[in-house]
């Protein structure tokens, strides 16, 4: 958790941690800053969503757009969540380097885990509900980054020059590299104004060199002011399509301000990489126009003694984060130039200081935090906090901001039902607890309801390997989602309206005139845990599985898009309700054509712990920790890379969920040749059901082709029952070898597969899916090896004609690196199945990427302020004269010195000298 316990303190009960971030009594904070000038004139605008989305034809949305695939309101919109995922690095001045603030215990560290599963699972979740959801700590998972400044090369302005004046208040400027302490970069730069018109008659660009393709969340800044329209409105022009918004400028300016994330490509014309600011309104005003940022890109905070952390910013504490994002030095508390041994304790008021400098009167909003938990390695379960002046000692004791403990009640009572329904019956849930607990403090945040959650004990073996698991941290997301709007229904005394789950059972077929996209509704439960029924559904649209468009809504469970004969197109669903909108399905897609040969089959449905990645921090001293990372694990889109290799050779597909096949949507009869993959399996690792088998081997005994692969399917099939071990000896004509694989394979020389060389797989570093360990196969009776792993007799592909031809591929198609190799392999067999006249030339080198530059990128300073002369500004509102120090061997949450062998450490108290400090309000 949070600040140091005072020295001398008692020993905790039992179940109590030994250090739990006890506020120092007595000590003096440095004042929180003042409302901003344009605060408390915005109070009943501020009751509006900041951020809106809005479809092409002008029609206003209500709801905040991330992804951009968020059209519709939600049971949040009109409500700010300010999200604290806890710790992240810091600078340590003892250890002369970078260092995380939590160890690795039982091969997780909480500082990663807690990123992790905000920006992918709990941030997206209060987005789709309608809410304006504000970080703490960077959510981009992109380590590059572009900014583009007005005045910059990449920005200009389109209009009469007359609606065009510079701004007399400051805006963002380039920062120096590395960037102290003290620099606010909103203080660094100048702004320009558009003048607004009922139509579109004047526009600013900015147009980033996109440094490599890849999603990255696009925000906006500018200079806020009463003045300002309430509708500035703004396109993000993206390889999808473009997105528009309308963003409220009379607030939150001076900071970033998210629109969404999108898929770009490098070097793409503006057409599909820029954002405009165009001065239609329905107000009167203007439009700010100052910087605009893609991406989350690397460190940048540092000094001569020890520079920026060199990996992405998302792995930050809070403490840069907030001030990158311009807040005060009141906010992230500096120390001067001998500050960094009191980084680790800053960074924690500065989460809520953040949260109560952004928040504007009239905004109806809340502060969670999420953390885990440590003791002695034999507590576990779950606790929900709130602010009381009390130790952690398992008493409630309330006395923080009005709504924490009804908020607090509310998360509790679904993260207790939820965990018992879908973990473990038995988890533990404890009653509320207050505490003197430095995030949910008052004296920090008195403007939010605040509550602090220790989802799970990560030094307790069975806890952290709860926490491995990506469905315990879905569940754990949902139900402080379903918490959450189910206080605010109480609050506000609405109906509780819960966002449904996504369609699993997903198809995309060739019909006359295109492609009919067709789905079943998502299931639902009786308690609540799943969410509502879906009442409608948005049906998204792709040229390659990455770019997405804005969706077509659809009241039914089928759609047909009109497209062209020689179209490829993928699609995903995601249901729809009052509640707000769900994640998307898995992608299928089709390429359109006359009486379509090849179908291909997602059966890839595993996602569980077994898929985490190891990745090495020893320089951190942390070992090699565990990584979640759903896009290297399993993010629902592998259809993508085997139609993709299809398309390659003209041949027409349709594809489906292994559900769908199940559900009658498509019938294998009715095609010349299956591509049926599992990836790393199929739940939990499962090989294929006894039906999809029985379908699978009729399809093959009446002159089918089958490609079949999966990294670990034969291995599951051979420890099953005789039907099991029948399918892989008569079907796919294979046993399971011995030996080792790698993760470099090549065709068996002198086979019809000899060319197929430097097939490397991914394992997870290069842009792809990790294939894991896969197996090693051995030809089966009238069976012949294909493929192996480089150098070695191993096989890993076997190919047999029972009937109709097969191959059988134990290194997933979607885990080769190369597309060029890819589409080699997949064309050489759609020949040998007759679906193509030739077979493809074997494949050549593949193209250097370009080099995507620095990880931060923007137009230096020249030296010159291209603002007006502004008046001075006021001196800093108080001086800190001592300086707080820390022992390294403390820690300074819960949890303390777990993991190191490190007993609690009283730290020094905090005391400081407050000069010409204002209380906010």
């Amino acid at each position: 958790m949070l600040l140091p316990a005072l020295a001398g303190a008692q020993p905790m009960p039992f179940e109590a941690p030994q250090d739990c971030g006890l506020e120092p009594p007595g000590a003096v904070y440095v004042p929180l800053p003042e409302p901003r000038s344009y605060e408390a004139s915005m109070k009943e605008a501020a009751s509006l969503p900041l951020v809106r989305r809005e479809d092409r034809d002008g029609a206003r949305g209500a709801a905040s757009g991330l992804p951009q695939t968020r059209m519709r309101g939600g049971a949040l919109s009109g409500k700010t969540v300010y999200l604290s995922p806890g710790h992240g690095f810091f600078r340590s001045a003892p250890l002369a380097r970078w260092a995380t603030q939590r160890d690795n215990t039982n091969d997780i560290v909480e500082d990663l885990v807690s990123a992790e599963t905000l920006s992918q699972y709990l941030l997206p979740m209060l987005m789709s509900a309608g809410a304006r959801v504000v970080p703490v700590r960077e959510t981009d998972f992109n380590p590059r980054m572009v900014i583009v400044n007005n005045g910059d090369p990449e920005y200009s302005e389109t209009g009469t020059e007359s609606l065009f004046s510079s701004a007399t208040v400051p805006g963002w400027g380039p920062p120096p590299s590395p960037m102290a302490n003290d620099v606010r970069p909103f203080d660094l730069g100048g702004s320009r104004l558009m003048a607004v018109s009922p139509n579109p008659t004047a526009s600013a660009s900015w147009v980033p060199r996109i440094p490599a393709d890849g999603s990255y969340y696009v925000y906006v800044s500018y200079a806020a002011e009463p003045s300002r329209v309430h509708d500035a409105h703004f396109v993000v022009k993206h390889a999808g399509g473009e997105t528009h918004f309308r963003v409220d400028q009379r607030r939150h300016g001076g900071t970033w301000v998210m629109l969404g994330r999108f898929y770009f490509r490098a070097g793409q014309s503006p057409e599909k990489g820029a954002v405009l600011a165009l001065n239609d309104s329905t107000g009167t005003g203007t439009v700010s126009l100052d910087a605009v940022r893609i991406g989350g890109g690397s460190g940048l905070i540092g000094d001569a003694t020890m520079g920026p952390l060199d990996r992405p910013r998302y792995e930050e504490c809070a403490r840069y984060h907030v001030q990158f994002n311009g807040a005060p030095a009141s906010v992230f508390a500096p120390t001067g130039a001998n500050g960094l041994s009191n980084e680790r304790t800053s960074d924690v008021s500065a989460r809520s200081r953040f949260a109560a400098w952004d928040h504007e009167d009239g905004e109806d909003a809340i502060y969670v935090a999420w953390h885990t938990n440590a003791v002695n390695a034999t507590v576990v379960g779950t606790e929900v906090y709130v602010y009381g002046p009390n130790p952690v000692d398992g008493t409630l004791n309330f006395t923080g901001v009005d709504g924490s403990l009804e908020l607090g009640t509310a998360i509790r009572a679904e993260l207790e039902k939820d965990f018992k329904a879908a973990v473990d019956p038995n988890w533990r849930v404890r009653n509320l607890r207050s505490a003197d607990l430095g995030e949910v403090n008052p004296r920090h945040n008195p403007e939010t309801p605040a509550v602090l959650l220790e989802i799970a004990y990560h030094d307790a073996k069975a806890d952290a390997d709860r926490l491995k698991e990506p469905e315990f941290r879905r569940i754990a997301a949902r139900a402080i989602l379903q918490g959450i709007i189910k206080y605010f229904a109480t609050k506000d005394g609405k109906t509780v309206q819960l966002p449904p789950e996504p369609p699993t059972v997903v198809a995309a077929r060739n019909v006359t005139g295109g492609v009919e996209v067709r789905w079943s509704p998502p299931a639902t439960d009786s308690i609540d845990l799943g969410g509502y029924a879906a009442s409608a559904y948005r049906v998204y649209q792709s040229e390659d599985g990455l770019a997405w468009d804005e969706g077509t809504e659809e009241t039914g469970v089928s759609h047909t898009f009109n497209l062209p004969e020689g179209t490829t197109r993928y699609f995903r669903v995601a249901a729809i309700n009052q509640g707000g909108e769900s994640f998307p399905s898995d992608t299928v897609g089709a390429r359109v054509g006359t009486a379509p040969p090849a179908l291909i089959i997602h059966a890839f449905d595993r996602l569980d712990a077994t898929m985490d990645r190891p990745e090495d921090l020893s320089r951190f001293g942390l070992n090699s920790p565990l990584r979640m990372i759903l896009e290297t694990m399993n993010d629902g889109s592998s259809v993508r890379r085997h139609g993709a290799a299809v398309a390659k050779h003209a041949v027409a597909f349709d594809s489906a969920t292994n559900e769908a096949v199940a559900a009658g949507f498509v019938s294998l009869s009715n095609y010349r040749l299956v591509d049926w993959f599992t990836g790393r399996g199929g739940t939990g690792g499962a090989a294929p059901s006894r039906a999809e088998q029985d379908g699978l081997r009729t399809f093959v005994q009446s002159g089918g082709h089958l490609l079949f692969s999966g990294s670990n399917v034969a291995s599951r099939l051979a420890a099953g029952d005789a039907d099991d071990q029948a399918f892989l000896a008569e079907i796919l004509r294979a046993a399971v070898g011995s030996g080792s694989s790698s993760l470099l394979v090549e065709g068996q020389p002198g086979d019809w597969l000899s060319a197929a060389m430097e097939l490397q797989l991914d394992d997870g570093t290069r842009g792809g899916l990790a294939v894991g360990i896969p197996d090693v196969l051995a030809p089966a009776a009238g069976g012949t090896s294909v493929l192996r792993y480089t150098g070695t007799d191993l096989s890993a592909g076997i190919s047999s004609a029972p009937n109709g031809e097969v191959l059988f591929l134990t290194v997933p198609l979607e885990g080769l690196v190369s597309p060029l190799r890819r589409e080699y392999v997949v064309g050489t067999f759609l020949a040998r199945a007759g679906l193509l006249a030739t077979a493809p030339p074997a494949p050549g080198n593949d193209p250097v990427p370009p080099d995507p530059g620095p990880p931060n990128q923007w137009t230096p300073a020249t030296g010159k302020d291209p603002r007006p002369p502004d008046p001075p500004p006021p001196p800093p509102d108080y001086i800190v004269d001592l300086l707080p120090q820390f022992y390294e061997g403390a820690d300074t949450g819960c949890g303390c010195g777990v993991g190191s062998g490190s007993a609690s450490v009283a730290w020094l108290l905090l005391l400081v000298t407050v000069q010409r400090g204002r209380r906010r309000r």
